[in-house]
């Protein structure tokens, strides 16, 4: 027992920090792992962040696109449009950003309805951009575009 001891207690005064060393260089390396685990997290959040963004600005561009087509005012105003003019959305959406250019004039395309007794040859087109930025500083942007047809009596 005591020649055990004896040669346990060279091995260790053998080693001298080797144990120590060899323990360092793991932690090293896992607090390195560590970091780089984080720092890739950080980017993913950031990626869904921006994600986030663009698809809440496509959502608004859409609302106002419903609430151009809705107002009450649209018939009128496309009616009263001349060729190649334009004018923005503005006037019609309150805060949006984008135009509206009639485009041509032109005969309507068929309904799956149409007869002789409800024949529309005219019809007006009119093309509708519309821009949202968003995301930091606003620099990024989302763009929708939308032709409407308006029958001419």
């Amino acid at each position: 027992m005591q020649k055990t001891f004896s040669t346990i207690s060279s091995l260790v005064s053998k080693q001298q920090g080797a144990a120590l060393f060899v323990a360092m260089l793991f932690l090293l390396i896992l607090s390195f792992l560590g970091g780089v685990l984080l720092s890739s997290a950080n980017q993913g959040l950031k990626v869904v962040s921006a994600m986030g963004d663009r698809v809440g600005a496509e959502h608004l561009l859409e609302g106002e696109m419903n609430e151009l087509i809705l107002a009450p005012s649209l018939q009128s105003v496309i009616g009263a449009m001349t060729p190649a003019a334009s004018m923005a959305v503005s006037t019609m959406v309150t805060g949006a950003d984008g135009t509206m250019l009639h485009t041509v004039d032109s005969v309507c395309a068929r309904s799956f309805t149409a007869s002789s007794n409800n024949a529309i040859t005219q019809c007006r087109y009119v093309r509708v951009d519309a821009t949202k930025n968003y995301g930091k500083a606003n620099r990024a942007s989302t763009s929708i575009a939308a032709g409407i047809e308006q029958p001419m009596l």
